[in-house]
C-alpha cells in the first residue's frame, strides 16, 4: 500500500501536476490521521471493556465478601444486645434481697454484662483496591462512597472498642474482683469452672451497692454507643451488597 502511494506521488511529479501533487499529499495525510484516530478509538474501546470486566469482577468479589461481613456484624450485634439485655436485668435486681438461687443468675447476668467479642470483618478484596488504586475503576458513585464510608466507621469501631475493652479491664473487673468470686462468674465462660468459689459469694452484697449500679450504668452507656456504631456499619454493609449487586 505505501508503495502504491509512493508510485501515485512520484507520477504526479513527474507529471509536472504540482497543485494535484499537493491535493493529493493532503488527502494522504487526512487519511493517516483518519487511520490514526479509528485505531485510537478501537485502542479506548477495549481498555474500556477490559476495565469493565475489572470492574465487575471487584464488585463481583466485594459482593461476596460483605455478606460474610454481614454474617458476622449480625453475630455480634447479638451478643451486643446480650450484653444490653443483661445490665438491663441487673438494673431490676438492685437493691433486692438476693437468694442462692438469685445469686447464681446474678453471676450469669455479670458474665454476660461484660462478655463481648470485637468485630473482624473480612477486607481482603477492599484493602486489595484501596492499596492498588484499583477503587478508581469503580464507577457506581455511591458504592465508591459507601467504601470510602466504611474504611472510616471501621476506624471508629475499633477505637471506640477499644474504649470498652479498657473500661471493662480498668473499670469492672476491678470492682468485681474485690467484692465477689470472680470464679463464679467465669463459669460460664471459657474456664467453665464445675465447682462454685469456696469463698463467700459476693452477690448479694453488690446488688446493694450504690457503686455497682454505677458500674452497671456505666456499662450501658459503652454497649449502647458500640451498638450504635455497629448498626451503621450493618447499614454500610448492606449498601455494598446492594451496590454491587447491580453488576450481576
Amino acid at each position: 500500500m505505501i508503495k502504491f502511494f509512493r508510485h501515485i506521488r512520484k507520477s504526479l511529479l513527474m507529471e509536472n501536476k504540482t497543485s494535484k501533487y499537493f491535493k493529493y499529499a493532503i488527502g494522504e495525510i487526512v487519511l493517516v490521521v483518519i487511520g490514526i484516530l479509528i485505531a485510537l478509538c478501537i485502542n479506548n474501546w477495549n481498555e474500556h471493556r477490559k476495565d469493565l470486566e475489572k470492574e465487575k469482577n471487584i464488585s463481583a468479589n466485594l459482593q461476596q465478601e460483605f455478606i460474610q461481613n454481614l454474617k458476622l456484624i449480625d453475630i455480634i450485634l447479638e451478643e451486643v444486645n446480650n450484653n444490653e439485655q443483661a445490665c438491663f436485668t441487673l438494673m431490676e435486681y438492685m437493691n433486692q434481697d438476693i437468694d442462692e438461687t438469685k445469686s447464681k443468675t446474678i453471676d450469669s447476668l455479670i458474665y454476660w454484662a461484660i462478655e463481648h467479642n470485637s468485630f473482624n470483618p473480612s477486607n481482603s478484596t477492599y484493602t486489595e483496591i484501596l492499596n492498588t488504586g484499583k477503587i478508581e475503576l469503580v464507577q457506581n458513585k455511591k458504592l465508591k462512597t459507601s467504601l470510602f464510608d466504611w474504611s472510616r466507621e471501621l476506624e471508629e469501631n475499633k477505637a471506640t472498642h477499644y474504649i470498652f475493652e479498657k473500661w471493662i479491664e480498668e473499670g469492672i473487673l476491678p470492682y468485681l474482683s474485690k467484692n465477689i468470686a470472680l470464679k463464679n462468674i467465669d463459669m460460664y465462660g471459657a474456664l467453665a469452672w464445675e465447682k462454685e468459689s469456696e469463698f463467700k459469694s459476693g452477690v448479694s452484697n453488690i446488688m446493694k451497692d450504690r457503686e455497682f449500679e454505677n458500674v452497671i450504668d456505666n456499662n450501658i452507656y459503652h454497649i449502647s454507643k458500640i451498638k450504635d456504631e455497629y448498626l451503621n456499619l450493618k447499614k454500610i454493609i448492606e449498601t455494598i451488597i446492594k451496590e454491587t449487586k447491580s453488576h450481576d
